[in-house]
């Protein structure tokens, strides 16, 4: 199994979520879109606001496709669920995850490969 820091894990779902949803500002995803990650699944939460319920899931599938083209196919969407409500229009995804998550503090070295020889 691939060890993968926690950090890159989340700026690499947040980077591909952020093309395909309404490209929103950096500033705007942060405060919108919380990633939690654990070794077994990543959960999405989406509070942003969006008009169209049927568009949003569009975009979260053709998020899977890529997610799972890029992660070769360590990463995907198992579950997603659009609420349109009095509230808006809100995401919850659960995406499978079979890499070995390590905290943010560990070290390059750490993961066998480096990039000096």
């Amino acid at each position: 199994m691939k060890k993968v820091r926690k950090q890159d894990l989340e700026e690499l779902i947040l980077h591909y979520y952020q093309m395909f949803i309404e490209c929103a500002p950096d500033y705007e995803l942060e405060e919108t879109v919380t990633v939690d990650i654990n070794s077994i699944y990543i959960t999405v939460m989406d509070y942003r606001d969006f008009n169209d319920g049927e568009t949003k899931m569009k975009a979260i599938n053709d998020f899977d496709k890529k997610l799972k083209k890029v992660t070769f196919g360590n990463l995907y969407v198992a579950y997603m669920e659009v609420k349109n409500d009095d509230t808006g229009c809100r995401t919850l995804m659960h995406i499978a995850n079979a890499y070995e998550v390590e905290e943010d503090n560990e070290s390059y070295h750490d993961y066998g490969d480096s990039w000096e020889e």
